[in-house]
């Protein structure tokens, strides 16, 4: 375990870093490298979130909980950081979540 919490310290994956990025309207790229997205609209509560992109389009809300299993799972190796492997987890979501995490400098540990 203590291996898996200094890999999750290399990048800036929290709820907390989510809120950050909303409240500074922080752009990153899909996965695909085109589509430029921002978050908005957390939901404390629900912990919860919709991003947004360059067109106005936004998603459905992403859980948090789900989103935090998925990364874990990243880290440890058992997925890669490709939109296919993502989408297995997390179906429609594959290119939001992998820029997101590249983003966060989760394909840099």
């Amino acid at each position: 375990m203590a291996a898996l919490i200094e890999i999750l310290s290399n990048c800036s994956f929290s709820w907390e870093y989510l809120k950050k990025m909303k409240d500074t309207e922080v752009e990153f790229f899909g996965g695909d490298g085109f589509k430029r997205l921002r978050i908005i609209d957390l939901n404390e509560k629900q912990r919860s979130f919709h991003m947004i992109d360059e067109l106005g389009k936004i998603t459905f809300p992403l859980k948090y909980e789900k989103l935090e299993k998925v990364h874990e799972k990243v880290h440890r190796g058992e997925v890669t950081l490709i939109p296919y492997e993502i989408d297995k987890l997390i179906p429609t979501w594959r290119n939001l979540v992998t820029g997101l995490f590249r983003h966060l400098g989760c394909d840099k540990v």
